[in-house]
């Protein structure tokens, strides 16, 4: 990270930024690894981070701006983080990239790959008429690798074809 900062503030005449983003920047990196653990939070690593947050948000407001409090670094400051670290144990399981990974890809499905409602050829009657079954048969494809059941059916088709010859 100190790469980054050195790398933002190169000039002289920055120091005293970048001296300051580096003292935010202290107790804010180790805060942010208690938070990203994948395993179970302890009481004494909940309090940590608490207390890595708390000193972070001390400096931020003087340095940077009371007017760059962002709702991530409320939430962060004002423990509501904290009080989701203590009642679930791992916010890592509650990671929402996947989700948005898998909605970037039904965007791109829906309009790349459909007619949005427009033709869908001569031969087609109106109840076919439908966009989202591309969207559809997509969710479905991705569901069925994601709990395995992909790989099931192709591993005993696979076994199956192996018997057979």
């Amino acid at each position: 990270m100190q790469l980054l900062i050195n790398a933002i503030f190169d000039s002289p005449e920055d120091e005293e930024q970048r001296n300051a983003w580096s003292s935010i920047l202290e107790n804010y990196k180790p805060a942010m690894e208690i938070l990203r653990k994948r395993s179970n939070y302890t009481p004494d690593g909940v309090n940590r981070f608490q207390d890595l947050i708390d000193d972070f948000f001390y400096m931020y407001p003087s340095e940077v701006g009371i007017e760059r409090i962002t709702n991530y670094i409320h939430m962060l400051s004002s423990g509501h983080i904290k009080y989701y670290m203590d009642i679930h144990k791992s916010l890592y399981k509650y990671s929402q990239q996947g989700w948005e990974s898998l909605n970037a890809k039904y965007n791109h499905i829906f309009f790349y790959h459909t007619q949005r409602g427009g033709h869908f050829g001569k031969n087609t009657e109106d109840k076919e008429h439908s966009y989202i079954q591309s969207v559809m048969k997509a969710f479905q494809r991705e569901l069925l690798w994601i709990s395995g059941e992909a790989e099931n059916y192709f591993y005993l088709a696979a076994a199956a074809d192996n018997n057979n010859n």
